[in-house]
């Protein structure tokens, strides 16, 4: 019989082997109870309709439905639950727009199971779990958007939290090699993102896209 106590949770992973392994994770708390699993956006929602489950864990790499869109639709057929990713995937805009549709926590792949299990439980118990390494680019996007005082909920010229983060390095002063060291990205990737962000803010080089980075408000 199901205690009060028990989490009842939903497995949702395109991956058979990981789904496995996931799966003996959870049977492993005798507070969790494993209600079902699937691989797909719209299986989900199915066994959400009928299985109820008070969480669900999912990848956002989906078949038939990217998972921001299915998060959103779980929260809207079970508004009381709560839905934890579990992803290799940190993109900025993805981990960003993933949490907007309602997710309670967003951690990686790289995650152990002792701290999976603690992150089951501490999201039914109202915390918000990020990822330690993407957790400060989602609060300095907040803060950015915070300073917009538009309404418009996020940044201008379309510029991805990313690139926010490189220009802020470009106005700070900071070399190419220094940008990739504190990002943890390759020389290349920021000399490509430097490409991208002159283009979007029509910057000819470093000193004007620094200069925008301060009448922008990026710098603190």
């Amino acid at each position: 019989m199901t205690s009060a106590a028990t989490v009842r949770v939903l497995v949702v992973d395109p991956h058979p082997i990981f789904r496995i392994g996931l799966e003996a994770v959870l049977r492993s708390d005798p507070q969790i109870e494993l209600v079902g699993s699937c691989e797909s956006g719209p299986e989900a929602l199915q066994l959400c309709a009928s299985l109820r489950p008070a969480l669900v864990i999912m990848d956002v790499d989906l078949p038939g439905m990217h998972g921001v869109e299915a998060c959103r639709a779980v929260k809207r057929l079970l508004p009381e639950a709560d839905v934890l990713v579990l992803t290799a995937r940190d993109d900025d805009d993805v981990v960003f727009e993933t949490i907007r549709a309602g997710a309670s926590g967003y951690v990686l792949t790289d995650i152990t199971p002792e701290n999976l299990i603690r992150a089951v439980h501490a999201v039914r118990r109202g915390h918000t779990m990020i990822h330690p390494g993407i957790a400060r680019r989602v609060l300095n996007r907040l803060s950015f958007m915070a300073r917009d005082g538009n309404g418009t909920g996020g940044f201008g010229d379309n510029l991805t939290e990313r690139e926010v983060e490189i220009l802020v390095e470009i106005a700070n002063g900071s070399t190419n090699k220094e940008i990739a060291r504190k990002l943890f990205v390759s020389e290349s990737t920021v000399k490509s993102r430097l490409r991208s962000i002159f283009r979007k803010i029509d910057a000819r080089d470093r000193a004007q896209a620094a200069a925008y980075a301060i009448r922008k408000g990026y710098t603190r």
